[in-house]
């Protein structure tokens, strides 16, 4: 009994568990909220849904497809492709 966990005794009110939002949680929403911005939430998330999102949700169709044996390799290929095509230069 000296060695068994203080957790393992305690009883669970219900299955559920909520889990409260921490000071820092709650003041990043409320700064976010009172923050004009761009449509789309944060700039890291705005600037993901331009750049990146298109491209890879593109490129993830097709590993689905195809269901290759390496799907990242061929994941990783298509997005040099697609940089390629979209800044303009011939892949290397």
């Amino acid at each position: 009994m000296a060695n068994e966990s203080p957790l393992a005794s305690t009883p669970v009110a219900n299955d559920s568990l909520t889990i409260p939002q921490t000071q820092t949680q709650t003041q990043a929403a409320q700064v976010q909220s009172q923050t004009p911005g761009r449509p789309g939430g944060a700039p890291a998330r705005v600037y993901m849904n331009e750049k990146i999102v298109p491209y890879l949700l593109e490129g993830m169709k097709g590993v689905a497809k195809e269901q290759p044996a390496n799907p990242l390799r061929v994941l990783g290929e298509f997005l040099i492709q697609k940089s390629a095509e979209v800044e303009g230069k011939s892949p290397e």
